[in-house]
């Protein structure tokens, strides 16, 4: 991706420049200041700012946009969690939700006797199984 946009950006320098066959020779300084003060055609002119657009948009669409979707995604996904609900944090460990407070859940980790309370961030939440379980049943 880097590349594209090193490329582009080369692509616009050099017709923002004239291009490398603007310069006659044989032509003084004063002439090839008045021939590069003369107007241009709109598009000519109108081009590096409509590169630049595109390559906003072109980020927007590749970065911005896909990151504020995952956001969205993990935000409901935190929202949606209740007692109950087994879940994997970003650690790798499985447990069942014991408590949802405001910023903070409460898991149990382990079986029986041995099981024990952890008390973890909601952001610390990557996967509700028991969600994604009855998402994939109500797709099939």
């Amino acid at each position: 991706m880097y590349r594209i946009i090193l490329l582009l950006t080369a692509t616009a320098m050099l017709f923002a420049e004239g291009g490398p066959d603007q310069a006659v020779p044989g032509q003084g300084a004063q002439e090839a200041a008045k021939e590069a003060a003369k107007p241009g055609s709109g598009l000519e002119s109108l081009f590096p700012f409509l590169l630049i657009g595109g390559l906003v948009l072109m980020m927007w669409f590749m970065v911005i946009r896909p990151q504020k979707k995952e956001e969205k995604r993990r935000k409901e996904m935190t929202d949606a969690t209740k007692r109950g609900d087994e879940v994997v944090t970003i650690g790798g460990v499985h447990g069942t939700v014991e408590s949802v407070g405001e910023a903070t859940i409460d898991v149990r980790i382990g079986k029986g006797s041995e099981s024990v309370v952890v008390t973890f961030n909601k952001g610390a939440i990557s996967v509700n199984l028991t969600n994604e379980r009855a998402n994939s049943a109500a797709k099939k």
